[in-house]
């Protein structure tokens, strides 16, 4: 390497003394350079550059990306005078790390393993001479040691003496760190990972309180190995219900909720054992507890500015729709697009929620209707999020001005349940007569959709009317509304598609069976005819992707409290938008 300059000694001097292996360290320890020009600008621009690569599984990769011409992502790589400027520091630098750092590099991009060899031994070094702070790095440095010997077949056996030598010794709460090292890039025979197996029980202590989650991350590590080898699980989850009565000691009052879902855990792997007689005894005390639990309420609401704007907006909107006659009203909330919410908008907006906020940095748990909990995966999150945002843009833009209009709509008159009969039977497919089946008896033929929702609309409005009309009925019923109208949904759909001219059959496992509501919502038809808002729409109030009202209904999951007005205007909304269309009855010449 050519005389560097005296501009330069400082930077390189700080390059070869370094001793920390984090990014944040290494920039802090780098010393500021001098401005200069020719090659050796270039030649400090690819220290830099060799400096931005992190160990990721194994492999270097660097932080940096840019678009191209098209917009497309791209990275950014080394170029011919990179690569022999980091062959000649190679030979020049005396700083194991830095080495490794070089070939590793160097074997990346040109594939002679005679570089793969150069840095497994300096990663091996560096290992050596790792500080106590900075323990962390080891199962990152294991990782390249092992992914470059498994891609190269070279020093095998040197990189496998490493590894067992570190889970050896190492600590026991540090031991799944170098487990799920080896098991990303394993070069092991299976009885060499049995060596290893056979010792994971003994990795837990079970009588240090702090040692929770810890013995959590090593069990479940320890499954992953048991698994590759096809080894009995039993122990393992036995263990891990044992770990979660850890828990148990520090809550033990039945309103804490820590404590339910403890104990909903220890049944799950303790079914997992085959402790069956042990689980059903941990489930009972599940349901027993799902009575005593208490759970923290946070609730917020628009200050009194903000809510008096709110309701100026609806007061002058609700007017210019409630000018309109009462077709025009309905119809409004049958085909106006731009009262529903834009699923790729609040896909954004959920996304942008959870990014900006530190839950994602912590578990979250989930009760459903039953109170059973469930601790959500990172795709869980966004999930849970995409709904509770679209609930409440649902209420801001819909829900708000749908309520007010109604309400309104009553006590002037323009609604009422024959008005709203009126509408379906001339301007929705509802009232269209046709064939359903291969029966044919002379009270279907008179018979159409209207005549199926026509009960779960009159039992809607009564309770609407009475609430707001006479306002004695202060504790609305709106179970048979919402139960006839939310069934009746699916069915309606199913038929519409049919009268489309689609397919609503399908075949599984052999058999021809119909469509399901969640299939129905993907068929083809549906989304030539809806739009991407209407469907998701409907996924929001019927599926898993929000209310689930139908699942709920049908196996009698909802208590009363939850039969409320918000609900079963949310099923009767889809009913309108689910008849916009009108058929109309072509004859053969």
């Amino acid at each position: 390497m050519n005389q560097i300059p005296d501009k330069l000694k400082d930077f390189y001097d700080s390059i070869e003394n370094l001793n920390s292996l984090t990014i944040w360290n290494i920039h802090r320890e780098l010393k500021v350079t001098a401005k200069i020009e020719g090659d050796w600008k270039k030649k400090v621009i690819v220290e830099r550059k060799s400096l931005n690569y992190n160990l990721n599984k194994g492999e270097l990769l660097t932080n940096v990306q840019v678009t191209d011409s098209q917009g497309q992502i791209t990275s950014i790589g080394l170029e011919k005078e990179d690569i022999e400027y980091l062959k000649e520091r190679l030979d020049f630098t005396q700083n194991s790390w830095l080495k490794s750092r070089y070939s590793h590099l160097l074997w990346q991009e040109i594939r002679h393993n005679k570089y793969a060899e150069v840095a497994i031994d300096n990663y091996i070094a560096t290992i050596n001479r790792i500080k106590a702070e900075e323990s962390r790095e080891l199962p990152i440095i294991l990782s390249a040691i092992l992914f470059i010997s498994k891609k190269t077949k070279k020093k095998l056996e040197v990189a496998k003496e490493v590894a067992i030598t570190l889970i050896n010794d190492l600590p026991n709460w540090f031991k799944p760190n170098i487990l799920n090292s080896i098991l990303e890039n394993n070069i092991f025979s299976k009885e060499e990972l049995n060596d290893i197996a056979l010792k994971v029980p003994s990795w837990v202590e079970d009588e240090n309180p702090v040692s929770y989650f810890a013995n959590k991350q090593k069990l479940e590590a320890g499954i992953q190995l048991y698994k590759l080898l096809e080894l009995p699980l039993n122990q393992l989850y036995e263990l891990l219900a044992k770990n979660e009565d850890l828990i148990l000691e520090q809550h033990q009052e039945d309103t804490d909720f820590v404590k339910y879902t403890t104990i909903g855990t220890k049944a799950k792997y303790l079914r997992l054992a085959g402790k069956l007689e042990e689980a059903e005894d941990n489930l009972k005390e599940y349901n027993r507890l799902k009575q005593t639990v208490k759970l923290g309420k946070v609730s917020w609401q628009l200050g009194e500015k903000e809510t008096e704007m709110f309701n100026k907006y609806l007061d002058m909107k609700s007017k210019v729709i409630l000018d309109m006659p009462t077709e025009g009203v309905l119809a409004f909330f049958s085909i106006n697009e731009d009262i529903l919410v834009d699923p790729e908008e609040n896909l954004k907006n959920a996304e942008k929620t959870i990014k900006n906020s530190i839950r994602s940095l912590f578990s979250t748990s989930v009760f459903d209707i039953n109170s059973n909990f469930k601790n959500l995966e990172d795709s869980e999150k966004i999930d849970k999020e995409v709904i509770q945002s679209y609930t409440i843009s649902h209420g801001v833009k819909c829900f708000s001005l749908f309520l007010k209009v109604f309400v309104d709509g009553i006590l002037t008159g323009k609604l009422n349940y024959y008005k709203i009969y009126d509408f379906f039977e001339s301007q929705t497919w509802y009232g269209t007569k046709f064939k359903r089946g291969m029966t044919d008896n002379e009270i279907d033929q008179n018979s159409n959709w209207l005549t199926m929702l026509a009960p779960g609309i009159h039992n809607l409005i009564a309770q609407f009317e009475l609430s707001v009309l006479m306002n004695t009925n202060k504790i609305n019923n709106f179970i048979l509304a919402m139960d006839s109208l939310t069934l009746k949904f699916e069915g309606a759909l199913r038929d519409f598609i049919r009268l489309s001219g689609g397919n609503t059959s399908t075949s599984k496992r052999g058999e021809i069976k119909e469509q399901l509501l969640e299939e129905l919502l993907e068929n083809d038809t549906t989304k030539k005819y809806f739009t991407e808002k209407d469907i998701e729409l409907f996924k929001f109030t019927f599926t898993q992707k929000g209310k689930n009202l139908r699942n709920n209904i049908a196996h009698s999951f909802l208590q009363f409290s939850d039969y409320n007005l918000q609900a079963v205007t949310l099923v009767f909304f889809c009913i309108l938008r689910l008849g916009k269309y009108t058929f109309n009855e072509k004859t053969s010449s």
